[in-house]
């Protein structure tokens, strides 16, 4: 895979267009342990830190596809992603560390989405975290960024995930986080625990949530698939492989 990199930062808005949302609703209509998702609620504390949200059309200019229910926005300018910087569409994945279904996705979907569409060049990967379990789930979330200072964020991300415990046990606690990175390659635990004692990224990890609420998250997981120009679709839970395909597979067409 490629060195991670960054995209830029702008507003959030509603899209409209014709397209694939209505093909992929049934899919989401059977309730939260039947979609693989772990509900979200509303946190006052974080506000709308990160952009704004509001309806408008897309400019009819433009030569990016359109789908009917598609929200856009762009990815936040200290956003990692894997894959090709010149690819076609984003696969934009909000998640927590401590979600189960999250841990589903990246065990037995995200391998087939990686090899298909990202490490072959045809889209980029981002992940976001979101803290919506409980009080770990920031802490967590935080520790990514500190990983991140040591070029590892996408070790940390694959480590936590295939080493996760039960939701709100105790094991993403700040001591139980920094015993854990030992087992990352390559990474100063000194300098990860001075920065995660810092809280330094508390802020960052609290406007990643409220930026996911604003722009339609429900829970975790949720992918949001396609441009900042011509919008993403979202697809929420842990589907299977053949609904992230067909999604993609059409922003691709």
């Amino acid at each position: 895979m490629e060195d991670v990199k960054t995209s830029s930062s702008r507003k959030i808005a509603i899209a409209s267009g014709i397209g694939i949302a209505v093909a992929i609703a049934a899919f989401f209509s059977i309730g939260y342990a039947g979609l693989g998702l772990f509900p979200t609620q509303t946190n006052p504390e974080f506000g709308q830190i990160i952009g704004t949200v509001g309806e408008s059309t897309p400019l009819q200019t433009s030569t990016q596809k359109k789908f009917s229910g598609s929200v856009n926005f762009d990815v936040p300018e200290f956003a990692k992603y894997r894959g090709s910087e010149n690819a076609q569409i984003n696969l934009v994945e909000f998640g927590d560390y401590q979600c189960p279904f999250c841990k589903r996705f990246f065990d037995q979907t995200e391998p087939q989405v990686m090899q298909e569409y990202v490490d072959s060049g045809k889209t980029k990967f981002y992940f976001l975290d979101v803290s919506i379990v409980g009080e770990d789930s920031l802490v967590l979330g935080q520790g990514s960024w500190c990983a991140d200072e040591q070029g590892k964020y996408w070790e940390y991300h694959d480590y936590m995930y295939a080493n996760q415990g039960e939701e709100n046990s105790g094991w993403g606690t700040p001591e139980k986080v920094k015993f854990m990175v030992r087992n990352i390659s390559g990474l100063d635990t000194d300098k990860f625990s001075q920065c995660l004692d810092s809280k330094k990224y508390e802020l960052r990890s609290k406007q990643l949530t409220a930026f996911s609420q604003q722009i339609g998250l429900t829970g975790t997981p949720t992918m949001f698939v396609g441009t900042p120009e011509g919008g993403y679709i979202k697809i929420t839970g842990a589907q299977p492989y053949e609904v992230y395909k067909k999604v993609i597979d059409a922003h691709l067409e």
